[in-house]
């Protein structure tokens, strides 16, 4: 009777000791788990996100637009040509803060002369839809052709108010302008940068000194 050969069993597989560095396979296979997807965009100097998406987590919506002096410059020469092309303007009236800047620059460049406002907002009124604007105009805007400037219009309330106070004062012709206006809001009469950017303007770097033109008369403080 013919007997039956066993078959050899393999030799049990030894697990690899602690601290050894695997097969180039293995190696890879761990490589693979650890690694971020190769579609993951990270921004330098930033954390990764916690959840990966796909998309890059750290890059705001919003787009932001910084303007230097001499781009400042630039945008406001190109604004003084194409307003001198339609209107001659005998005064310029700038809204602070921003639309002092912006005022004092396309002054100089038209030739006429130049005069500060401020208009202030309150919010507090009970029942108010809106915050309650105010402000005063110069005497000297009597009789002439007036440019009201502010730097960022997108409501249109403050350029708005302030051309109601210079026709208040007598006026004869006022017309508005901004450096910045948002598509599908107020539309000036002038603009140089229509764009829903966020513009850093350079002024916002540094301390702003209030003109002197602002301060209060003391005669008047007690009337």
């Amino acid at each position: 009777m013919a007997t039956k050969r066993a078959t050899p069993k393999a030799p049990p597989t030894k697990a690899p000791p602690k601290g050894a560095k695997g097969t180039p396979s293995q190696k890879k296979q761990v490589e693979k788990l650890v690694s971020i997807p190769s579609d993951v965009v990270l921004a330098p100097q930033v954390e990764a996100p916690r959840h990966l998406t796909g998309r890059d987590q750290s890059r705001s919506k919003t787009s932001i637009q910084e303007l230097s002096w001499a781009e400042f410059d630039r945008a406001v020469q190109m604004l003084a040509r194409t307003i001198s092309l339609s209107y001659k303007p005998q005064a310029v009236v700038g809204v602070a803060h921003g639309g002092v800047f912006v005022g004092g620059a396309l002054s100089s460049a038209l030739g006429c002369d130049f005069f500060p406002v401020r208009i202030s907002r309150r919010s507090r009124d009970k029942g108010a839809s809106k915050p309650k604007l105010t402000g005063e105009m110069p005497r000297e805007l009597k009789g002439k052709r007036v440019l009201i400037v502010d730097d960022v219009v997108s409501s249109g309330d403050t350029l708005e108010l302030a051309t109601a106070l210079a026709r208040k004062v007598g006026a004869r012709e006022v017309n508005t302008a901004a450096l910045v206006a948002r598509p599908g809001g107020f539309a000036p009469s002038f603009c140089a940068l229509p764009t829903d950017a966020l513009v850093v303007f350079p002024w916002d770097y540094e301390a702003v000194t209030e003109d002197g033109r602002f301060d209060v008369d003391p005669d008047k403080a007690g009337a």
